[in-house]
């Protein structure tokens, strides 16, 4: 989800994760991050861009029936951690329409929808979001 207290520029550099969900592989050991670090574990600072897998499993999900004022239409929010890969991703799980029917496991796939609209100047807020591939 885009964070909206970002200055410009910081936005713009993180504008791979929020719309291609780009994450970082460690040149030296090969291991991966999202969102990107500085230094990873191994001491090193060389990365290269890594493009997360479209697809995933649900590890585990939360409902959110009382939410935010500019969250009331997707109410009920329904929030989940997806493995992409050995990658753990936190985001909104959408077009499920009973979440009852969501369970831990399920296969699910990035989709890219409108996070959040700015009353005051119209500016949509663009980001990723998962949708299982099977409806629930």
């Amino acid at each position: 989800m885009v964070d909206q207290r970002l200055s410009v520029p910081r936005y713009w550099r993180r504008m791979p994760q929020y719309y291609r969900l780009e994450g970082v592989q460690c040149i030296k050991c090969g291991r991966v991050y999202f969102p990107p670090r500085a230094v990873c574990e191994c001491g090193s600072r060389e990365f290269k861009p890594y493009p997360l897998p479209s697809t995933g499993k649900l590890i585990n999900f939360t409902v959110l029936y009382s939410v935010p004022a500019e969250f009331e239409k997707m109410k009920p929010l329904i929030i989940g951690m997806v493995d992409l890969g050995g990658v753990k991703v936190v985001g909104q799980i959408v077009d499920c329409m009973d979440p009852e029917k969501l369970s831990p496991g399920v296969d699910v796939e990035v989709v890219f929808r409108m996070v959040k609209m700015d009353s005051t100047y119209g500016l949509i807020n663009y980001g990723y979001k998962f949708r299982p591939i099977n409806n629930c």
